[in-house]
């Protein structure tokens, strides 16, 4: 299974939510990218730190731009709606699902510590949901 969680820039929202899911699916591919990410960028401090008390490290994160030969074989997880409309319109034959169902997971960029708190645990709810239904 390969799977690409997807947000704006891929250093909060879609790092986090691929730890996350990578603890749950140890036997899955699971990677990150953002729509405009800047390259080679880390990831967000307070991101490090959200992740930190849940037992994660993403130190070792780098930000990469997504690109459409991502999607091949692989279940594309937007972040938003926004985000699952414009890897429609890049990857038409690419199957993307929101990472939260009908949900939008809010974007914690430029906000304190308590967003990106909340962020990650509405992550980790999301991704207990999601594993449950894709080891089905």
């Amino acid at each position: 299974m390969k799977i690409v969680c997807v947000c704006t820039g891929n250093t909060c929202r879609s790092p986090m939510a691929a730890a996350l899911l990578q603890r749950l699916l140890p036997a899955a591919e699971i990677s990150s990218a953002g729509l405009y990410a800047e390259e080679g960028a880390p990831a967000s401090r307070h991101a490090l730190l959200a992740m930190d008390e849940m037992g994660l490290d993403i130190s070792q994160h780098r930000a990469r731009r997504f690109r459409p030969e991502m999607a091949d074989g692989a279940l594309l997880l937007a972040m938003t709606r926004s985000h699952a409309r414009a890897l429609r319109a890049m990857c038409p034959e690419a199957r993307v699902e929101r990472f939260l169902g009908d949900e939008d997971v809010p974007d914690p960029f430029g906000q304190g510590m308590e967003a990106y708190e909340r962020t990650a645990e509405i992550l980790a709810e999301g991704a207990q949901a999601l594993a449950r239904r894709l080891r089905r």
